[in-house]
């Protein structure tokens, strides 16, 4: 009897033992598969982000585009009507593409140019930051997941940038392009589709100070916005590679 219930305790125990073993390793697979599923779901996000980010970069560098335009056109309007602003006089006038206007910036006034000038006034192209990726990553708890520091501080400041230099697009208005366009309603009562068509436009913008004025701001915002643009672009950069990274190693 005590042979058998010696040997009874010894089965009993290594079964226990067995059935332990089974469910850490059951645990351990089912850890295993979570882990994976987790790995499989971030990438997933990360891609989607990546997509997301390469349509702002886009975007930007239309922004970029037009906003080169629309400076260096005012300052070459500016100049034609002899406005003695240091500013236009020292500044080299010089398209970064021909997407608007082929060839180099007219030197002397030209008809067409300064039609494309002040039709492109009211257009400095709205940022339509792309956040439904980056919301996605963060509502699935999967941002918090991501271990990698720098990705995140990248992120960080790509957005935070964005909105710094183009929240106010999220209500599809510029103040500037607003105060001009009504400037020109008021003063003059004509739309700002008739302003190239104004009989001796060089001497109607010199003699006009408000009109200058308004000129200037445009111009100026659309500098802020080429410099806005230029520098989401280089953080774009350096976001899709890192983030590039970061699906490689998952």
């Amino acid at each position: 009897m005590e042979n058998k219930t010696s040997k009874y305790f010894k089965y009993a125990i290594g079964e226990i033992i067995l059935v332990v073993i089974g469910i850490l390793i059951a645990l351990q697979i089912n850890n295993w598969n979570e882990d994976r599923l987790t790995k499989l779901q971030i990438k997933t996000n990360l891609s989607n982000l990546s997509k997301a980010i390469q349509q702002d970069y886009d975007l930007l560098k239309e922004i970029e585009e037009i906003n080169d335009f629309r400076y260096n056109s005012i300052n070459q309007v500016l100049r034609w009507a002899e406005i003695p602003l240091q500013e236009i006089d020292t500044i080299p006038i010089k398209l970064m593409n021909t997407s608007i206007w082929e060839g180099p910036v007219p030197k002397t006034f030209d008809a067409e140019f300064y039609k494309r000038s002040f039709l492109y006034i009211q257009k400095p192209r709205m940022m339509i930051v792309q956040t439904y990726a980056m919301e996605e990553l963060k509502n699935s708890g999967l941002y918090s997941k991501l271990d990698n520091q720098k990705l995140k501080n990248e992120l960080n400041k790509y957005y935070s940038d964005l909105k710094w230099f183009f929240g106010r697009d999220e209500s599809y208005k510029n103040e500037f392009v607003d105060d001009y366009e009504n400037y020109i309603n008021n003063k003059y009562n004509l739309t700002v589709l008739d302003v190239p068509f104004i009989t001796n436009p060089l001497a109607s913008i010199k003699k006009d100070a408000g009109l200058v004025v308004r000129l200037r701001n445009v111009k100026d915002n659309a500098g802020w916005r080429i410099y806005g643009a230029k520098t989401s672009k280089n953080r774009a950069k350096v976001l899709l590679k890192e983030i590039q990274n970061e699906i490689d190693q998952l």
